[in-house]
């Protein structure tokens, strides 16, 4: 079996999103897989698979979750408590299938915030984690003995370095935040769907750390999400129509990728200046058969604005230091050349750990979309600054 031959065959959500639901991360994610389970017509003894990346206290750890849904599984993985696995995750997911591991395959996380239902979950070890005080510091550029103890931090600092190497200015991170905005209105479920984000009212925005105001970092969020997948034979049989993965790219790991939201190339940190050049992540393209033209929306891990400056670069969709010229001309609006998180992302969506990118990017292909549906939506691809990266298709 290829990993085309795999598909999306369910998606589903919380009921809602938001900063504090006031619901245990086991009650939201109940929610989420039943919905999946709804949306492609599966009961729940079918499923034999179960992934996720987001583990109590503040997710739900992969035993808690199998024994409250009275599920029977044969395989499950449980990653780091991070936001960065969305794709291998799908990939994982797909491989397990392809194997014959499991048949039917959900895909759950959730989480919740300090200032919602995480305020009930103290020590209980996940605030006590600080990828900053690890030897080599985190994986962001943050390193609290140097006193940049935060992603927010670490990553002002990348934004810093592009604007001043290759001339972009705040007017140019205000250009990703307002666009993003303006498509997130355009959608039910997102937390910022009825707060517009004009260029006036970005700079009227508190800085942070310099460049970034308070609009350049993604939403603290509550809510869940699920995918389940399935052999493209098997999903032809249920309720909705599958969506396929044409090709996928894993995280990409070095000493030049250790900063996760730079480009490689951009000398930040430890890793080296070199040209951009060919990236091996776009090998995609080519098991894909296709171009990053044939690609008609881009959705990407928008903790940060200045993350899109660097996917557009690093697949290749614009030219090393060019992203900021190219959304000036080009914008990431549903009408535009190639729009952008059509949900409204991390950044105005909610933070669903790049998993809402998924599910939107399941419902455009499907034409489900709403008001926000593009008119051509046949090839989506999900990439970040990490390398990592999926293309989904029409079965």
């Amino acid at each position: 079996m290829e990993l085309k031959d795999v598909c999306i065959a369910g998606i589903g959500t919380s009921d809602a999103f938001g900063f504090d639901l006031h619901k245990s991360p086991l009650s939201l994610q109940a929610e989420a897989f039943t919905a999946a389970l709804r949306d492609c017509g599966l009961g729940a003894g079918a499923i034999d698979g179960f992934i996720t990346a987001k583990g109590a206290p503040r997710g739900v750890d992969y035993e808690e979750f199998v024994l409250a849904l009275g599920l029977n599984v044969r395989w499950v993985t449980q990653l780091w408590t991070h936001g960065r696995w969305a794709t291998n995750t799908v990939l994982e997911a797909a491989m397990v299938i392809g194997a014959g591991l499991a048949d039917y395959v959900a895909i759950a996380n959730t989480s919740v915030t300090g200032r919602g239902y995480g305020r009930y979950l103290g020590g209980l070890g996940e605030a006590g984690i600080r990828e900053g005080l690890r030897d080599m510091g985190g994986g962001h550029g943050e390193h609290d003995v140097h006193g940049l103890d935060t992603p927010g931090a670490a990553t002002a600092l990348v934004a810093r370095s592009y604007m001043e190497k290759y001339g972009a200015s705040s007017a140019d991170l205000a250009n990703i935040a307002v666009a993003i905005r303006r498509n997130a209105l355009q959608n039910p479920m997102a937390i910022m769907r009825a707060k517009p984000l004009t260029p006036e009212a970005y700079f009227a925005e508190p800085l942070l750390v310099e460049p970034f105001r308070r609009v350049d970092y993604c939403l603290a969020s509550e809510g869940a999400t699920c995918l389940i997948l399935t052999s493209l034979e098997r999903a032809r049989d249920l309720a909705t129509a599958p969506v396929c993965i044409a090709a996928g790219e894993g995280v990409h790991a070095s000493r030049d990728d250790y900063i996760l939201f730079a480009r490689p190339g951009m000398a930040v940190g430890i890793s080296r200046e070199a040209p951009a050049g060919d990236d091996p992540v776009r090998a995609i393209y080519g098991r894909a058969g296709i171009t990053p033209g044939d690609v008609d929306a881009l959705y990407t891990y928008d903790s940060f604005t200045s993350n899109v400056w660097m996917t557009l670069e690093r697949f290749g969709f614009c030219g090393e230091g060019e992203a900021w010229r190219y959304i000036a001309e080009c914008g990431l609006d549903l009408d535009s050349r190639l729009p952008v998180n059509t949900n409204g992302g991390l950044l105005s969506e909610a933070h669903l750990l790049g998993y809402g990118h998924l599910i939107e990017m399941v419902r455009q292909l499907r034409g489900t979309a709403g008001p926000r549906q593009l008119p051509k939506a046949s090839v989506l691809q999900w990439a970040t600054p990490r390398g990592d990266s999926v293309v989904l298709t029409r079965s």
